[in-house]
């Protein structure tokens, strides 16, 4: 890969454990051109996020639309394509939600924002997390902010309910790469095909075959990450058939070859992965798993 230019920092942060079920991380990104041209990069398909621009102003988009200035405040569903983001300076707090997350904060199907950004200052449906940009506006400190965040995500927290565990569970078997073909995930769930694909579309944003696709390539590609002295040979995950059926994945959530991408400087998505790995173990969201309760040896989502 490219040297990083040092134009871009990330930093993590847990969430307290009442919220690690819901949350991925909380993470605070400073962008500054040196020379005051526009830095871009792009980011990987992943679980839903939450992003706050307190600072400066950043263009972030969907794949096949142009360019546009992302709202202050505004929430990006589950994603299945690489977007591009660009910016000259700015300072973004921000917070992923795992599928237990979107069930409890947001409780609207997943498939209706998927690939999407919304401001959510106008969008009614997402009042708690325009409520959590009027609480941080103004903060000091990424402590302050973070406070302020947990006290009004953990005081929206809604009671369990029957559909917690087997959201957990349809997420743990999508992370585990012994469940490779929607048949198999299916057994697992206890679910007949048209149940999974209604339960699917509505808790994860998409169709099960494209989720376990998604999945495996994540698994490559975070491996690729962690290992930049291995070529993609080496780290290509054993559910594909060969190095052609990679790079036909790669090119359907990426857009580009896996050579072309590898060739562009990644001065945003390559600093914070390499900084989320050091925190967390894991340079993608779209890895976090929940708890394996019939394991003892658990890798959390964070």
């Amino acid at each position: 890969m490219s040297a990083l230019e040092p134009v871009s920092k990330t930093r993590f942060v847990l969430p307290p454990p009442p919220l690690q079920r819901y949350l991925t991380t909380y993470y605070f990104t400073e962008i500054e051109s040196a020379d005051g041209t526009e830095v871009s990069d792009m980011l990987l398909p992943q679980w839903a996020s939450i992003r706050y621009i307190y600072r400066g102003s950043v263009d972030m988009t969907i794949p096949d639309h142009k360019p546009q200035p992302s709202p202050r405040a505004a929430m990006t569903g589950p994603t299945s394509l690489a977007a591009p983001i660009a910016s000259k300076s700015s300072r973004i707090a921000a917070f992923g939600l795992l599928p237990l997350g979107w069930h409890k904060f947001v409780g609207q199907p997943a498939a209706r924002w998927a690939n999407k950004v919304v401001d959510v200052e106008s969008a009614h449906k997402f009042e708690l997390f325009a409520q959590i940009w009027k609480a941080i506006e103004t903060a000091e400190s990424e402590a302050d902010m973070v406070d302020k965040c947990n006290h009004l995500l953990l005081q929206a927290l809604p009671p369990a309910d029957a559909e917690d565990d087997r959201i957990e569970a349809a997420h743990l078997a999508l992370t585990d790469p012994n469940i490779d073909s929607v048949s198999a995930l299916s057994e697992r769930l206890e679910m007949d095909t048209k149940q999974l694909s209604r339960f699917s579309n509505r808790v994860f944003g998409f169709l099960p075959k494209l989720l376990l696709r998604r999945q495996r390539f994540v698994r490559t590609l975070g491996q690729a990450l962690m290992n930049p002295s291995q070529s993609w040979s080496e780290c290509v995950d054993l559910n594909y058939y060969d190095q052609a059926h990679f790079n036909r994945d790669f090119k359907r959530f990426m857009g580009l070859t896996p050579r072309q991408y590898m060739a562009q400087p990644h001065p945003i998505f390559g600093i914070g992965a390499s900084e989320r790995t050091k925190a967390l173990g894991r340079p993608l969201q779209a890895m976090d798993r929940p708890v394996d309760p019939e394991s003892d040896d658990n890798c959390n989502a964070a």
